[in-house]
């Protein structure tokens, strides 16, 4: 199949290890997965996995070009933004999260991919951008009107772990402003934060 020929595109924005969407791809032939993942070692861990699992060593942001990648000693907590010393300092399991270097990766908006790639629709976004969540949706520009499904992550303590990171106020109203419906809110990491889950409304 060429990518226009996939009945389903999934995309998975901080994809770590292929949690959400790998056995997916793998049960269904069909389903076409961009996996992206800018921390380079764990993206040469899921690459060649599947013809149908597309995997890019890229950061989804709302600028293309490159920008500063902090790694952490816990890979999954990983970001294109640092902490907030205080907050962390509250955190729950924060003792264990430390950052060991800082990188440059490359970036790209999700409009600019969705073009590039051929891409129609999308019926599903996965984002676990530990705090860029509303960035990479808000770079889908005009194109988020072609997403049907969003799923993201959002801290819900008083002030938010990583500096400049959006509230889960912020991301409901922008998806409501959008057309979106909040469906699921799923807690997480002690009740820190949440997965929040959107569909489309029907358009009349």
């Amino acid at each position: 199949m060429t990518p226009t020929e996939f009945p389903r595109v999934w995309i998975d924005v901080g994809a770590d290890q292929g949690q959400k969407t790998l056995e997916e791809a793998r049960a269904d032939p069909s389903l076409k997965v961009y996996a992206f993942e800018p921390n380079l070692s764990r993206a040469l861990e899921l690459m060649v996995r599947l013809p149908n699992y597309v995997v890019l060593p890229i950061a989804i942001a709302e600028q293309d070009g490159c920008a500063n990648f902090f790694v952490n000693r816990f890979d999954a907590v990983s970001s294109l933004l640092p902490f907030d010393a205080d907050r962390l300092r509250q955190w729950i399991g924060g003792d264990v999260l430390s950052i060991e270097r800082i990188i440059s990766v490359p970036t790209m908006r999700l409009d600019t991919f969705m073009k590039t790639a051929d891409i129609e629709r999308v019926q599903y976004l996965k984002i676990d951008a530990q705090g860029t969540d509303l960035a990479v949706v808000r770079s889908s520009g005009a194109r988020l009107r072609d997403i049907d499904k969003i799923t993201l992550e959002v801290t819900i303590t008083p002030t938010q772990l990583y500096t400049g990171a959006a509230s889960k106020g912020d991301v409901v109203a922008y998806l409501e402003a959008g057309g979106f419906k909040l469906i699921e809110a799923e807690p997480q990491t002690h009740g820190q934060e949440e997965n929040l889950t959107f569909v489309r409304r029907p358009t009349a």
